[in-house]
């Protein structure tokens, strides 16, 4: 793989994670039952947002002009991988995690209605996200190992 293929291929693993989170901001938000008083639905709801925000950024980073260097590169790859990083932290420890799914899965069965239904569809959303975020980790991993090898070896 070249250096412009594995960048490529992040581009293509960034935009794919962005348009899962998409679909996930949509039922997080839009799908809310109409009396959308629960506060830990629009908990969930915000931090999809603040998912959506690191990615819509990352999608920004890696869809721009090919860097003219290793160094310029390099920059790009960092900020890409923290922007990733960021998305991923609150995916897996406020949107996933044990705590926060059990807690709202029974505040949506408490309240009864619409919102046990809602929050199967969000829940179906967010496991939907796993495999893009994954191959979006690989895929900077990949850029990374194809730039450090194709850099003149030092004297």
């Amino acid at each position: 793989m070249t250096l412009q293929e594995s960048r490529e291929a992040l581009r293509l693993a960034v935009r794919n994670l962005w348009l899962a989170v998409a679909e996930l901001v949509l039922n997080a938000n839009d799908d809310q039952p109409v009396q959308s008083d629960l506060a830990s639905a629009e908990h969930v709801a915000e931090l999809a947002v603040e998912v959506q925000a690191r990615l819509a950024q990352a999608v920004a980073g890696v869809d721009g002009a090919s860097p003219v260097d290793a160094r310029q590169a390099s920059l790009e790859l960092c900020e890409v991988e923290r922007l990733l990083r960021e998305a991923g932290l609150i995916y897996w420890r406020d949107l996933r995690a044990h705590g926060p799914v059990s807690q709202l899965r029974s505040s949506t069965q408490r309240r009864g209605g619409a919102w046990p239904s809602w929050w199967t569809g969000v829940e179906q959303s967010l496991q939907r996200c796993e495999e893009p975020l994954v191959a979006a980790g690989q895929a900077v991993g990949a850029a990374w190992r194809e730039l450090v090898t194709s850099m003149p070896p030092r004297p």
